[in-house]
């Protein structure tokens, strides 16, 4: 990191996959195990598609009895595929022919009552995080990007805060020929709950490899502007696809597309872009950037304990493959995990000290409010700019808790009190000086009244000169 007083914003991208969902799960089990903290209070923003979202939901909504808590941990999260995912996506014969006749591959029943039981009413805009999801709006198709931010007043014209959290990942998990789509709701003023808007929305996975950089660009907007961005991307599997000439030839149309290769076109399509995406994120974020996942081979039909590519095979055994191979992913990646729990552990303490100094940066600005003339504020200034150095550590008598909230002042909240004060230098001197003015005007005011009530001199009604007045009188004439 640049700057090892930063604050820290991080920024959580899970990759869509089904049941392999459960890999970036146990990746995340590990980083919480690392560091003693909740994904929602490890990460300010999470997002991404499909499954990743599924996957997210657990980790960010509310839990009912401790709003302020998490549904469910990582590990939990882990256990929630185990027991989940063999009732979502059941093991049925004649797969393929299904696929052609059918609407849909899965009946989407199960996967709606798993979400109800496990997130209810639960609105986007009540998650503990900020919280952005990728989809496909199919009346129009194009990328529509569902966000929600913690604290902030929902400015959508779709009013996506008011979602259902349940409804959103419905809708981003209807991944084409294994959910039928269905429209989904909000309501974009809440203040008027019987007018709704219907969206037509579906996985987002077509341009989904571009959510780490999307993300980034949103989080400019919000984080701290003193903050440093991180961006944690977490995979359920690369399928790697390595073909020579007469191998990619001898495929055809059809073994391009068909389920039995892996759908290599759309595979190449999605992991391409989604390649030069974290490659621009790499080059544009360096070692601020982290991603963690594995490979698995294009023709890998299980067997040997690996897992297989398929996003929908929920079998005993190869759930059991998966949670290796996810133990296997964080093996690979241990000493990059080391380093972004070093970053997650100091966040939290970048966190803790903000918070402290917030509340230290208030109190000392009540104390110079309480100060009535540009003497007295500048005095109480100036302690606490001395009280705030390494240095000082013995305060004047009374001064202890005044010691104490200039210690916990950080950079930036030592910027924002000079800011202060001098906001609160100009107020006291303009009050001074109306004062001042106020009280210049009242005695010229009180003179002149005074003047105009003192008593008049006597006046004399005789015609006698004033020097004739100083001489003494003239005695008595004498008897004749």
């Amino acid at each position: 990191m640049d700057d090892e007083k930063k604050r820290i914003f991080t920024i959580l991208v899970i990759d869509g996959g089904g049941v392999r969902g459960i890999l970036p799960a146990r990746v995340l089990q590990e980083i919480v195990e690392r560091t003693g903290k909740p994904v929602a209070e490890m990460f300010d923003m999470v997002g991404g598609t499909s499954t990743g979202i599924l996957l997210a939901a657990g980790l960010v909504a509310p839990d009912p009895e401790y709003p302020n808590k998490p549904r469910f941990s990582a590990g939990e999260m882990k256990n929630f595929y185990m027991r989940y995912g063999p009732k979502v996506f059941p093991p049925m014969r004649f797969k393929s022919l299904r696929r052609v006749s059918s609407d849909a591959l899965y009946d989407p029943k199960p996967l709606e009552d798993v979400l109800l039981k496990n997130f209810g009413d639960v609105k986007l805009k009540e998650c503990l995080t900020h919280l952005v999801i990728a989809t496909t709006d199919i009346k129009r198709f194009k990328p529509v990007w569902i966000k929600s931010f913690k604290g902030q007043k929902d400015t959508s014209k779709e009013g996506w805060g008011s979602m259902l959290l349940r409804e959103a990942v419905r809708a981003t998990t209807s991944a084409p020929t294994y959910f039928p789509a269905r429209y989904v709701e909000t309501t974009p003023d809440e203040n008027m709950p019987h007018v709704k808007q219907r969206h037509s929305l579906i996985d987002g996975q077509f341009f989904a490899g571009n959510a780490p950089h999307r993300m980034y660009a949103m989080a400019k907007k919000i984080a701290p502007p003193d903050a440093e961005i991180v961006v944690v991307h977490v995979g359920t599997g690369d399928v790697e696809n390595r073909l020579t000439p007469e191998e990619f030839n001898k495929l055809g149309v059809l073994g391009l597309v068909s389920k039995a290769q892996g759908s290599i076109l759309m595979s190449l399509a999605f992991n391409m872009a989604a390649e030069d995406s974290r490659a621009n994120m790499r080059e544009e974020l360096g070692n601020k950037y982290f991603s963690f996942d594995g490979i698995l081979g294009v023709n890998n039909n299980g067997g040997n304990g690996m897992p297989t590519n398929s996003l929908d095979d929920a079998s005993p055994e190869n759930m059991k493959n998966l949670l290796k191979f996810g133990d296997d992913m964080v093996k690979n990646h241990d000493a990059d995990i080391d380093r972004l729990c070093s970053i997650l552990k100091r966040k939290a303490f970048m966190e803790q000290s903000h918070t402290a100094s917030r509340s230290a940066f208030q109190k000392i600005c009540d104390a110079l409010d309480e100060k009535k003339t540009v003497k007295s504020v500048t005095a109480l200034y100036k302690k606490v700019l001395r009280y705030s150095t390494d240095l000082a550590d013995k305060p004047e008598p009374g001064d202890e808790k005044l010691l104490a909230a200039a210690k916990q002042l950080t950079s930036a909240h030592k910027e924002d009190l000079d800011r202060y004060y001098n906001t609160l230098l100009d107020s006291r001197k303009s009050q001074n000086s109306t004062l001042n003015a106020l009280r210049t005007f009242s005695d010229n005011i009180r003179d002149a009244l005074s003047k105009a009530t003192k008593p008049a001199p006597p006046t004399s009604n005789d015609n006698t000169s004033p020097d004739d007045k100083k001489k003494p009188p003239a005695p008595p004439p004498s008897a004749a």
